[in-house]
């Protein structure tokens, strides 16, 4: 300890005070290492000059309730071992104790793993590391139920500095929808202010349209050949998964219309709303 400048730095040397402790030794660069209670190593402060000075040190915190030790880690390659099938020396990256087979591929690696805060890998367990397409919805073809077209005549005005511009004259505007009893609506426009009435019309369009599909109307009584279909089906139209007693068959229809669309499970049903 005599070698090292500890001025103003208490013992034992907490890990706050590591950042102190390399101001004031310009040649040491210290990386901190703890054991969790599940027995994986994790790296809880990396240097900034972490491969940069001359001398580096690994030291590992082994804590007992509010006491601890460090001890020096003299090869990371046999610390992580316990973690990794490979037989024989890695090379392990400081910032995510990540070993690799070739010193190059670590090299690359580092480029970036060292622009972040010290990390640490966590594999899944067995049992949980299978991922599943779970968005059935996303598969359907989705409609816009509502398209709004729109069409300007301007004419010609000089400018100033003899230069020409576009002035609105009118607007024509057509709102086409998926719903029969909201299709095809025609505004026009001719007159002053042009751009103003244009915004307005859209923000009267705006509030329709959200009127129209925020109505929750209850299905239609089906039809003798969709009782048929909906009796007959033993899988969801949607996920392809067959009804079970925890997947429900449910019909769903058109909150809107009021129509039988499908038979799909509860599930499914929640996620295929608008």
């Amino acid at each position: 300890m005599k070698l090292f400048n500890m001025d103003g730095i208490q013992k034992p040397v907490a890990l706050s005070a590591i950042n102190q402790f390399e101001k004031q030794n310009p040649e040491i660069s210290v990386n901190m290492l703890y054991l969790d209670d599940e027995r994986q190593i994790v790296p809880i402060h990396t240097s900034k000059f972490c491969n940069q000075r001359k001398h580096h040190v690994n030291l590992l915190m082994l804590s007992d309730q509010d006491k601890f030790h460090y001890t020096s880690v003299q090869s990371l390659s046999r610390l992580v071992s316990c973690q990794t099938n490979r037989v024989g020396k890695t090379h392990v990256c400081q910032y995510c104790l990540h070993p690799f087979a070739k010193e190059d591929v670590l090299n690359e690696h580092l480029s970036a793993c060292s622009q972040h805060q010290s990390q640490q890998i966590v594999y899944p367990k067995p049992g949980q590391n299978i991922v599943k397409f779970d968005k059935y919805h996303f598969q359907f073809e989705v409609k816009v139920l509502f398209s709004i077209y729109a069409n300007f005549e301007t004419f010609l005005q000089k400018n100033d500095d003899d230069s020409d511009m576009h002035v609105p004259s009118d607007f024509c505007v057509v709102t086409i929808s998926q719903f029969e009893d909201h299709d095809y609506k025609l505004h026009c426009y001719t007159g002053e202010n042009v751009l103003d009435e244009f915004f307005t019309y859209m923000q009267r369009e705006q509030r329709r349209i959200r009127s129209i599909l925020s109505v929750n109307k209850p299905m239609k009584h089906l039809t003798h050949e969709e009782h048929v279909k909906h009796d007959a089906a033993t899988v969801c139209v949607s996920c392809n998964h067959e009804f079970t007693i925890d997947r429900r068959k449910i019909r769903h229809h058109c909150h809107v219309t009021g129509k039988y669309i499908a038979p799909v499970g509860q599930v499914c049903n929640l996620q295929l709303k608008l």
